[in-house]
């Protein structure tokens, strides 16, 4: 008997009304990931990419079909239980990163896990650890708006392994960057993933795909996944 799955999706539908037409963005969609996976989802924008994220990340609900993370079902859940859990055990980069301007690179990492200013000792060292390794340290104090696009991504990419999450869902992550910080990008993706986390990539650019360390490849086409 294989392994338990970190996050599985079994029959995943999501339907969206656009105007007066209702129409399905994703259609029957089951996948597993676990632990230590480095998983693409290929698919041109437009395609349902982020729509998957949000309801594999417990953002959206679907229509029909489940999704469990770590062995429980969460999609039948009450928001503020969802979001309870998605605070604990997911880890999300959105494509324009959601920084907080006017706040450090630091306080924004800090901001899943505890109000602004009131993060207790142990946090902040673990923030400050993660930045470190990020290549990043020394910006830990620095106003975001100021840090150039790969920095920002570092912090963004911080602030979702901050609560150690057992899954990390990142959304065309490279869409700002160049060839050298995507491949520094994928350089801490692998880190991640060999510290046990399961990692998604939702992206339709052909750098993360070609690279070898990705575990499996997707394609998500008519709200199929393939």
């Amino acid at each position: 008997m294989g392994e338990a799955a970190t996050l599985s999706a079994k029959r995943v539908t999501k339907r969206v009304t656009d105007g007066r037409v209702r129409r399905e963005v994703l259609r029957g969609i089951t996948l597993d990931l676990h632990a230590g996976d480095l998983v693409l989802v290929r698919g041109a924008s437009g395609s349902g990419k982020t729509t998957l994220l949000g309801v594999l990340g417990g953002m959206l609900l679907p229509t029909s079909g489940e999704v469990w993370l770590d062995g429980e079902p969460i999609s039948r859940l009450r928001d503020h239980q969802r979001a309870e859990i998605r605070r604990q055990k997911v880890g999300y980069l959105f494509q324009d990163f959601g920084l907080i301007e006017g706040m450090s690179a630091i306080d924004n990492v800090l901001l899943p896990l505890l109000p602004p200013g009131k993060a207790d000792g142990r946090a902040t060292a673990r923030a400050t650890d993660i930045l470190a390794r990020l290549g990043i340290g020394p910006l830990a104090r620095t106003n975001v708006v100021t840090l150039s696009s790969g920095e920002r991504q570092r912090v963004a990419l911080a602030r979702a392994r901050i609560v150690n999450p057992s899954v990390l869902l990142l959304d065309e992550p490279t869409s700002h960057l160049d060839a050298s910080l995507s491949r520094d990008l994928m350089d801490d993706l692998a880190a991640v993933r060999a510290e046990g986390t399961a990692v998604l990539v939702a992206s339709h650019d052909p750098r993360i795909y070609d690279d070898s360390r990705i575990t499996r490849r997707f394609e998500l086409q008519d709200g199929v996944l393939g």
